[in-house]
């Protein structure tokens, strides 16, 4: 240490605090607040985040709450049936025949449960009771598909189980090969495999008939089922005669005579076929099967109703898109765009025309339990709201009860010449309500083809100069473009607080989803704050 040191080292505690420090020690307590906003913001951030999810959960649950519950049921079935079998066989003689069993048990339960979707008559006349109130019937498709998945993971899990079982014996093979349960279980499940890899969506568009012939297959599934176990008939007794009665109506329907009335073939590649047939009563909105015995005796196709139950005749268009609809539209309709009238039965070889079998019940049927309704067809998926349109119509003129009040129409298709479909039946609609002043429909018609600027601007341009729709000839002007239904569905439910706005859809399903989602977070909480959306979308 030098001399004079001391002088200029003064204790640590004496020095006088740093800019640095001083400044530390003011913006500590600011820092400390930030802290304390941004963990408020966070917990705000995480309960708005709970909140939106509980909204959309109930959201959810009120436009599919019943068929939640009755899914959830279901499953709860199966769990208990599973349970109560294993239970029952518990490691008797080892825990894979355990396994074996509870499995077993289910496969009893859907494998009798899985005719009942598809009982067409029986779902008809179901929905006109008050369980179409608690019962989603346009589910019914679905439904038959969950029955099915389940039938093939109980399938897996019984016969993997068993065939462990198996190994454990002394002769293995001959238990899976030699014994009537393991034949017909190996013989089952080569017919399951069979049946589901040909009823995938675009093998069956692309080979209907082997998707038809494998999956009657059924026939031959229930035989074999019903010698496999021993205890299934008493599963399959009440649903196997429901199914046969059904089977039975809709052969004996089919052999009634059907007449063609006449055939028109429309723009864009649709024909339309009218015919008669004297049994044949049926509602706005449902469909039928049609089949052609020239071109497949066995192939039978659904078609939605397009005309009304007024009218004197049953009609369907149909668009030639596939295999089947191009050989019907070579068979009968005629070479040139316009009407033929046949008014016949049988073609000259003396062949029947066409058989119909049906009707059947739809979603559309419910649009007179709405006040305000939502229709939206996309292309040729327009079929069943010309049904509606034309019972709407007669209703109104002829003073029928009818609850309905207004209807928005929205109809969106890629050509142009599609719209002429139904062009007449939109024009008297339209000429209709100018003379009654009771503008109970609005039109609402969507191009969605790319069109260039020019050619919108020289449409524009004609529009100007005339009081209807170059294009379509309608008082309705055509829009350019895809609907904005975020925009239109909020509109709606702004201008009707407290009412139940019946959202009806037919077209393709990745606007059906947009759509069922729409109906879903754009229906309002409160009566009070607008309108709540009920979508329903058409299902074969």
């Amino acid at each position: 240490m030098y001399p004079g040191d001391n002088e200029f080292n003064e204790p640590e505690e004496a020095r006088p605090a740093s800019m640095k420090e001083r400044m530390t020690e003011l913006a500590a307590p600011l820092l400390e607040q930030v802290d304390r906003a941004k963990e408020e913001m966070n917990v705000e951030k995480q309960k708005q985040g709970m909140r939106d999810r509980y909204d959309r959960l109930r959201r959810y649950m009120q436009q599919e709450g019943t068929a939640v519950i009755l899914f959830l049921i279901w499953i709860g079935i199966n769990v208990a049936l599973w349970i109560e079998h294993a239970i029952l066989y518990w490691n008797e003689p080892n825990f894979f025949v355990t396994i074996a069993r509870g499995f077993g048990q289910t496969l009893n339960f859907n494998c009798a449960l899985i005719l009942l979707p598809v009982s067409r008559n029986l779902l008809t006349f179901l929905r006109g009771t008050f369980l179409h109130y608690v019962v989603p019937f346009d589910y019914n498709i679905t439904f038959h598909r969950r029955v099915a998945w389940a039938i093939a993971y109980a399938t897996a899990g019984h016969g993997v189980a068993h065939y462990f079982n198996y190994n454990l014996q002394d002769a293995p093979y001959t238990f899976a090969w030699a014994t009537l349960a393991g034949v017909t279980g190996n013989l089952l499940t080569l017919i399951i495999v069979a049946m589901y890899s040909t009823a995938i969506d675009s093998i069956k568009r692309r080979y209907f008939n082997m998707f038809w012939f494998t999956h009657h297959l059924f026939i031959v599934f229930f035989i074999l089922l019903l010698l496999h176990g021993p205890n299934f008939w008493i599963w399959f007794i009440a649903p196997g005669a429901i199914y046969l009665v059904e089977r039975v109506m809709r052969e004996w329907r089919g052999k009634q005579s059907t007449s063609v009335h006449s055939i028109i073939k429309h723009p864009s590649d649709v024909i339309e076929i009218r015919m008669k047939k004297k049994s044949f009563k049926y509602k706005p909105g449902q469909y039928l099967f049609l089949n052609c015995p020239h071109l497949s005796f066995y192939e039978w196709h659904p078609f939605t109703i397009s005309s009304a139950p007024h009218e004197d005749f049953v009609s369907c268009h149909i668009r030639c898109v596939g295999k089947w609809t191009k050989g019907l539209r070579d068979y009968i309709a005629p070479p040139e765009e316009g009407e033929l009238v046949m008014g016949k039965s049988r073609d000259p070889a003396g062949k029947r025309m066409i058989r119909i079998d049906g009707p059947f019940g739809a979603a559309s049927e419910e649009v007179f339990e709405y006040k305000v309704l939502m229709l939206v067809g996309a292309g040729i998926g327009v079929t069943p709201f010309a049904s509606v349109l034309k019972a709407l119509y007669h209703r109104k003129t002829t003073g029928a009860k009818c609850k309905v009040e207004k209807v928005h129409f929205f109809w969106s298709a890629r050509d142009v010449r599609a719209f002429e479909w139904f062009q007449v039946l939109l024009r008297d609609l339209e000429l209709a309500m100018s003379e009654s002043g009771e503008r109970f429909l609005t039109i609402n018609i969507y191009l969605t083809a790319r069109m260039k600027e020019e050619q919108i601007q020289e449409l524009v341009a004609k529009e100007a100069e005339g009081d209807v729709d170059s294009l379509t000839a309608l008082e309705s002007r055509t829009n350019f473009g895809r609907p904005n239904f975020e925009r239109i569905m909020t509109d709606l439910r702004d201008d009707n607080p407290g009412k139940k706005v019946g959202v009806f859809f037919c077209g393709p399903r990745v606007l059906a989803k947009s759509l069922r989602e729409l109906s879903r977070t754009l229906s309002a909480k409160h009566k009070a704050d607008g309108a709540k959306f009920v979508f329903m979308k058409e299902n074969f």
